[in-house]
């Protein structure tokens, strides 16, 4: 990953929940190779199953924002607000 996170993948009230997700995988990251290092494998597996979770989150946060661009552009799209709901409801 670049040292600087890609903000437009996010809503921006989405923002710090998915900086507060990449730091908790940059920590447990540290603490993995930690623990590679030392044998230890219960704390290893439990560092992958974290940094799993996180990810799966920041996937959940990205598919908020594509989620909400696609509603922005049917919006723009639709020619009436009967045909809008129809567009939306299939949508989600």
């Amino acid at each position: 990953m670049d040292d600087v996170m890609k903000m437009n993948q996010f809503l921006e009230s989405d923002l710090t929940m998915a900086i507060v997700e990449v730091i908790c995988i940059e920590e447990l990251a540290r603490i993995l190779v930690r623990a590679v290092h030392e044998g230890d494998s219960e704390r290893a597996e439990n560092a992958i199953r974290d940094i799993q979770k996180s990810h799966n989150e920041l996937n959940r946060l990205r598919e908020n924002k594509r989620k909400f661009s696609d509603a922005m552009k049917i919006m723009e799209q639709s020619q009436s607000p009967t045909e809008l709901i129809e567009k939306l409801e299939r949508m989600f």
